[in-house]
């Protein structure tokens, strides 16, 4: 990697080609021109403003001398937590921008110095606004009657000009929002275990997400939801360039950092979390099934032991649930799951695309672990790959790591773009008990946005059985899409969708289609409740079926693309 400069990037020309265009005219209208002025010492960025406690925090009695057990250590705690009274001020009314749109004043974007916190951990945000102040509200997300959100906490309204030194790396196209830190959260036992939305709100009513994963191990939970923050990390267009494309010139980021918001034109800051991850959390939380929140850097930490306990985030698990779109694993994020089906924990990949690009996860300038993702695509071009091939980032599929996702999934990844029928082939299996189908049954676009279908059978586990299937034409040859499952010799269980529009059916408003909703659900339900309670393989073992529903046209070996 080159040496970073750190400049500020000319606001014309950041204005015209960047893909945070909205950013870009806030400081432009903030600043007027080139000069600044230093912040008085009580406005001081670098200083932690006061916070105020939620409205549901108490004291306790100066007699107590032993604290009572969390809630969240009990059984049933899911379902107290969404008994509580839920709001749907959460939410950003406001459509989300175009690259192209002016911002209006008051725009106001952040980001965290961490994916996922555990209670006595604090987090910092670093944030920039153009109004004259701003705070932040913590929701935590699941059902709450509907409303899909609670406040945990909020902060005092709080004094922080403006912020706008960027850093490209010349090499690599890595960009970074070198901001000073605004507020620092204290996370206590006030913020039960889950996913959260920090709702960034200006003083005129602007507002932008951060995302943040409150993790804790010893939380009563069955199941754990996996959240993809590493492929929304590849995706975030914030600063120019994502691990796809540069908007302000030509080529792609090699290596992305997490030091910057994500991108107001994707989704206000919170990725794919409300389309892709959110819906599942709301029914498994309606449901009342106690369940840990993690990301998949927590799958990296305990699979490598750096800085965590090895294979922590299994104990006392039954189910890890990939969601959406999961698609860059590091080695120890793939062992992590591999261990756990090995140990009799099932899996579920509610998506498509996962663990398909293999990446590495590295400190930033600062010393700050976990910040930096390479993804060089080619082995030639990553500069591991001589002394390290095995962690050279390439697909996992490719050389010289050659370990197709499907051995682990049951199917792997084909197409993107592609939009066609899931058809049930095989309505007798256990995971469409109770629900309205019949051999051939077909539910329009589900398959779609990406897709999974079946890879060479050299590389497929033994017991492979097909639930639905729909032969595919792209581009280059006729495919198969898959929804599967498997019972590995562990007794566990694995299930895959094999397509990312499966999260997104989930809720009826959006999807606007009751019949495909309805079906959604009732699988996803009976997948639920069977993987809360143990080895599902134990009870409902697979029949291998995969040959009749593979075509004799093979799929082309991955190409190496950018």
């Amino acid at each position: 990697m080159g040496a970073l400069e750190a400049t500020v990037i000319d606001r014309r020309r950041f204005l015209r080609d960047s893909a945070v265009f909205g950013l870009a005219a806030a400081v432009a209208a903030a600043c007027g021109d080139e000069s600044t002025t230093e912040p008085k010492a009580t406005d001081n960025p670098t200083s932690t403003p006061p916070t105020t406690a939620s409205a549901t925090s108490s004291t306790a009695p100066t007699t107590t001398t032993t604290p009572p057990p969390r809630p969240y250590t009990q059984a049933g705690w899911v379902a107290a937590e969404n008994r509580r009274a839920g709001t749907s001020a959460w939410r950003i009314d406001t459509p989300v921008p175009r690259a192209s749109d002016q911002p209006r004043p008051g725009w106001i974007e952040g980001y965290a110095d961490t994916t996922s916190a555990r209670h006595g951990d604090e987090v910092t945000l670093r944030v920039s606004c153009n109004s004259e102040s701003w705070h932040a509200e913590a929701y935590r997300m699941g059902w709450y009657g509907g409303e899909l959100g609670r406040l945990v906490w909020t902060s005092d309204e709080i004094p922080t000009p403006w912020q706008f030194v960027v850093s490209r790396d010349k090499d690599t196209k890595m960009t970074r929002a070198e901001w000073t830190p605004s507020l620092t959260i204290s996370i206590t036992d006030e913020w039960p275990p889950g996913s959260y939305l920090i709702k960034l709100v200006s003083d005129v009513g602007e507002a932008h997400y951060v995302p943040l994963t409150v993790r804790d191990d010893s939380a009563v939970g069955s199941l754990a939801v996996i959240s993809a923050v590493t492929t929304w990390q590849a995706y975030n267009p914030w600063g120019g360039c994502s691990l796809y494309r540069c908007y302000d010139g030509p080529g792609r980021s090699t290596v992305v950092s997490f030091d910057r918001p994500y991108a107001a034109t994707y989704n206000w800051g919170s990725a794919d979390y409300l389309t892709h991850e959110l819906p599942l959390i709301a029914l498994i939380e309606e449901l009342g099934i106690d369940t840990a929140y993690i990301t998949n850097i927590d799958l990296h930490t305990s699979g490598s032991g750096d800085g965590d306990e090895l294979d922590s985030v299994l104990d006392g698990r039954t189910a890890l649930l990939s969601v959406g779109h999961d698609e860059y694993y590091s080695t120890p994020m793939r062992e992590t799951l591999e261990r756990a089906r090995d140990r009799g924990i099932n899996l579920a990949f509610f998506g498509a695309n996962a663990v398909y690009r293999h990446i590495r996860l590295e400190p930033n300038t600062e010393g700050l672990t976990l910040r930096q993702m390479p993804n060089y695509r080619r082995a030639d071009d990553d500069p591991v790959t001589e002394n390290d091939p095995m962690q050279s980032t390439v697909q996992w599929r490719n050389p010289p790591l050659r370990r197709p996702e499907s051995a682990l999934i049951g199917v792997q990844y084909f197409a993107a773009g592609v939009k066609t029928s899931l058809r049930v082939v095989n309505p007798t299996n256990w995971v469409f008990e109770g629900v309205k189908v019949r051999n051939g049954t077909r539910f329009k676009r589900l398959v779609s946005i990406e897709a999974d279908g079946l890879g060479l059978a050299e590389h497929e586990p033994e017991g492979l059985e097909v639930l639905a299937a729909n032969p595919v034409k792209f581009v280059d040859g006729l495919y198969d899409h898959a929804m599967t499952y498997y019972s590995a010799d562990s007794g566990a269980g694995v299930f895959a969708t094999g397509t990312i529009a499966w999260i997104l059916a989930l809720d009826e408003a959006e999807w606007d289609d009751p019949k495909t909703t309805e079906f959604v659900r009732g699988v996803t339900t009976n997948l639920l409740k069977a993987f809360a309670v143990g080895p599902a393989g134990r009870v409902h073992p697979s029949k291998a079926n995969a040959r009749r529903f593979r075509n004799s046209i093979r799929p082309p070996e991955a190409a190496e693309t950018v």
